[in-house]
């Protein structure tokens, strides 16, 4: 009789009872799953050991491991999982892929399995299985991933609900921990938590990437969710990361009141005692963005300079920006932007220039004698030092030598104070100078003005007021006096009571405008009307006043 030995393990016996009730052989190569979550996957039950068979006491190397069940498991996932939840990074409409409380039982399998748990990692990459509150799923190889609003294991965060309100709002996506389980190592360890401002912060820029996050100006949601990230130590290496990361986002007032994102445009707050006439123009050119000085933005901080965001004196902003783009704005916001530093800024500015450490007031000082500012009557931006003071009678007598200052700055009497006031410090030529007055008196001596009687009256009277006033004096040119004194610019004293008895001695010049006949002569040689009854046959004779 042959004799029947038992065998030494089940491998190549048609012993194998699987979940689909079939009874196979077991084979070594094409090892099954011994789970007792087999009813969850219902095209696979072949790849599962029949439920009721978990009870025996069986050798685990018989079936699949953590170390061999890999393939297997990809298998498994790959047959019963929807496609499009394969490799892919978010899918919106979960309850369309499963039916009833699948999911749920699935991650009891994967949370609970041990074959299953040591590869959650691996299953939570490829295939999109987070569940959110808002019924999308996420794998972890989203940039953007769900926020964790508490663990199991953590009690409640009330400090935190006003925050997780307003990232809801926004569109934040929150892991639905009755269906996830959060507490995997996993989850934790990749998903942010609302405690961590860091990572939640990192999430925003994620979702603002797919979404807009824009707040409405004076929406007290942003002060909730900017006092949430204030708790980001932006000093520390960490917090280097979270600068880049919120200047990305829309919650900066600008000087205009609108939010906006800094990203890596430089950035300033804008003083407040800086006008905003025109700022929108050279902006635009400079690609730069000025923060309001108290917006919400400030409760990030202790120091602007954290952000990336730098502060400057208000005449450091008109020296680095506003001077050089002065071309640009319009007229009308020229002039408001000069009356703003009439009014407010030169005087104070200009007492503390050329002081030690205040080499930005002395620059603001010499940037504005410099700037083109004005539009004179040809229409060309002109520098204060082009205009005249509108006060000065060779000035106003004139007007076609110099360049007189438009209406606008000429309006009533506190205007052309206010005006020369400021203009007389940056270089409004105050007095003709003595090459002004030559010129002048070269001309009315070749007859190119009109009203020669009464400018040639007023050109003397200048002359000789100057040689009398000590500032002037001290000023003259050497050669001033010699070169006027032999340009035949004064009119000839009228001498007709006196003609009769003998000639008078001639002037220098005898000129005709409109058929009105002048005679001229030089202040060389020539003898006051005082001295006339001696001298007017041997002299020319002048009128002094």
């Amino acid at each position: 009789e042959k004799q029947m030995e038992f065998p030494s393990s089940p491998f190549g016996c048609p012993l194998l009872l699987t979940a689909d009730s079939m009874l196979r052989v077991f084979d070594e190569k094409s090892k099954v799953f011994a789970s007792e979550y087999s009813e969850n996957f219902q095209s696979s039950l072949e790849k599962f050991l029949r439920h009721d068979m978990l009870e025996l006491n069986y050798v685990k190397s018989y079936f699949l491991t953590t170390e061999d069940s890999k393939e297997a498991l990809c298998s498994v996932l790959n047959d019963e999982m929807p496609e499009e939840l394969c490799g892919c990074e978010v899918v919106v409409q979960a309850n369309q892929y499963f039916v009833g409380d699948w999911l749920k039982k699935l991650w009891d399998c994967l949370r609970n399995d041990p074959i299953f748990c040591h590869h959650l990692p691996f299953i939570l990459e490829n295939w999109a299985l987070l569940l959110t509150e808002e019924n999308e799923l996420y794998s972890l190889k989203s940039s953007l991933l769900p926020l964790i609003s508490v663990l199991r294991s953590e009690s409640t965060y009330p400090q935190y609900s006003a925050v997780i309100e307003v990232l809801k709002r926004l569109g934040m996506p929150f892991l639905n921990q009755a269906v996830v389980e959060a507490d995997q190592e996993c989850v934790k360890g990749k998903c942010p938590h609302i405690t961590s401002c860091h990572e939640t912060l990192l999430n925003l820029v994620h979702l603002h990437t797919k979404i807009d996050i824009s707040f409405k100006q004076g929406d007290p949601s942003l002060d909730t969710l900017i006092g949430y990230l204030s708790e980001i130590h932006f000093r520390s290496c960490e917090g280097h990361q979270s600068v880049t990361r919120i200047r990305q986002l829309p919650f900066f007032e600008d000087v205009n009141g609108q939010l906006t994102a800094l990203g890596d445009k430089k950035t300033f707050v804008w003083p407040y005692n800086v006008d905003d006439s025109g700022h929108d123009r050279w902006m635009k050119t400079e690609n730069v963005i000025f923060l309001k000085m108290h917006g919400s933005w400030k409760e990030l901080v202790s120091s602007s300079s954290d952000l990336r965001v730098e502060e400057l004196s208000s005449e450091d902003v008109y020296v680095r920006f506003i001077f050089p783009h002065f071309k640009l704005i319009s007229k009308e916001e020229k002039y408001k932007q000069l009356q703003h530093i009439r009014d407010i800024l030169f005087f104070p500015i200009k007492a503390r220039s050329g002081m030690r450490g205040e080499s930005s007031a002395t620059n603001f000082v010499n940037a504005l004698k410099n700037l083109p500012c004005i539009e004179g009557d040809d229409a060309i931006l002109r520098p204060v030092s082009d205009f005249c003071n509108p006060d000065d009678l060779i000035f106003k007598e004139f007007p076609h030598y110099f360049c007189r200052l438009p209406s606008d700055f000429l309006k009533d009497e506190w205007n052309i104070y206010m005006w020369k006031k400021l203009f007389s410090e940056i270089g409004l030529k105050m007095f003709p100078t003595e090459e002004d007055l030559l010129m002048l008196c070269r001309d009315v001596a070749d007859g190119k003005v009109n009203s020669l009687k009464a400018i040639s009256s007023l050109l003397l009277d200048t002359i000789l007021k100057r040689l009398t006033d000590e500032y002037f004096v001290s000023k003259f040119p050497n050669q001033f006096l010699s070169k006027v004194s032999e340009i035949p610019f004064v009119l000839a004293a009228n001498l007709s009571h006196l003609t009769w008895v003998l000639p008078a001695a001639s002037p220098s010049k005898h000129i005709s405008i409109d058929g009105e006949q002048f005679a001229l002569t030089k202040l060389h040689g020539a003898a006051t009307t005082s001295h006339s009854s001696l001298l007017w046959t041997v002299r020319p004779i002048i009128t002094l006043k």
